[in-house]
C-alpha cells in the first residue's frame, strides 16, 4: 500500500457501484471481509474498485484484494458499515497511539475524508475521561460501596501507630477519652503525667480511576 496523501480520484473512476444483494468479499491479507456495496460505496477506493473498472483487484472466485493489516482494515470497516470511529482504548495500557496512526493512513489510502479528519484531529483523546483521587480510609467497613464498573480501585493498607488515653483507675469507658475522667481519677493519677498507650491502626489508601466514555463523540455526525 502506498501514501496516497490528499489524493482525489477523478470522478471517471468513481462510477456508483450498482445495487446488489450479494455480498462482496474482501480479501485483507488472509483474512475475509463480508460486507456491502453500500457500505463500500463511502470510500472513493472501494466504490472504484468494485465497480470493475480496477480489474487488477478482482481475484479469479470473484473477491477483491487489498494488501493492509486485517486489524486494521476491520476498524475502517465498521466505519463504513455503522459511522462509528474507532476508539482503541484499554483501561491498563490507554490509547494505542500505533494502531490509530495504521487506521488514519489506510483510511487516507483509501479515501475517506471524515475518518482522516478524525483521527487527525485526535478526537479519540476527548471520547475518553480519566478521573483520579485518593483518600485514606481508617475502618474496613468504609470500604463497602466504593466500586462501581466505571471505576478501578488500588488498596493500599499500612498500619501505623496512635496514642490512646489511659484512666489512671483502669475504666474502660474512659479508655482514649480524658473528659471522662473526673476528681476520683484524678486523684489518683496525683501529680503523674497522663499515659498514653500505644495502638495499631489499620489505614488504607484507596487510590481510585474512574473512566468515561463519551459515546456520542464516537458516532459519525450526519449532516
Amino acid at each position: 500500500m502506498s501514501d496516497n496523501e490528499g489524493a482525489q480520484l477523478p470522478s471517471s473512476l468513481v462510477p456508483s457501484p450498482q445495487g446488489t444483494s450479494e455480498p462482496i468479499v474482501i480479501q485483507v491479507g488472509e483474512q475475509r471481509f463480508y460486507t456491502s456495496s453500500d457500505s463500500l460505496s463511502r470510500s472513493d477506493h472501494l466504490n472504484a474498485m468494485i465497480s470493475c473498472r480496477w480489474d487488477s483487484n478482482k481475484q479469479p472466485d470473484g473477491s477483491y484484494f487489498i494488501d493492509a493489516d486485517p486489524e486494521v482494515f476491520k476498524h475502517v470497516l465498521q466505519y463504513l458499515r455503522l459511522g462509528v470511529y474507532p476508539l482503541c482504548y484499554d483501561k491498563a495500557k490507554g490509547h494505542d497511539f500505533a494502531m490509530y496512526a495504521s487506521i488514519q493512513k489506510l483510511a487516507n489510502y483509501l479515501i475517506i475524508p471524515k475518518l482522516v479528519e478524525w483521527l487527525s484531529q485526535r478526537q479519540y483523546l476527548e471520547a475518553v475521561t480519566v478521573r483520579t483521587s485518593g483518600q485514606v480510609v481508617e475502618h474496613v467497613d468504609k470500604l463497602d460501596g466504593l466500586s462501581d464498573l466505571s471505576t478501578e480501585i488500588q488498596y493500599h493498607p499500612t498500619w501505623r501507630t496512635v496514642k490512646k488515653y489511659v484512666c489512671p483507675r483502669g475504666i474502660f469507658e474512659h479508655y482514649d477519652n480524658p473528659n471522662g475522667c473526673g476528681k476520683a481519677c484524678r486523684k489518683i493519677q496525683g501529680d503523674a503525667e497522663n499515659r498514653y498507650d500505644d495502638y495499631p491502626v489499620l489505614s488504607t489508601l484507596v487510590l481510585t480511576k474512574k473512566t468515561t466514555f463519551n459515546q456520542q463523540l464516537c458516532l459519525e455526525q450526519q449532516t
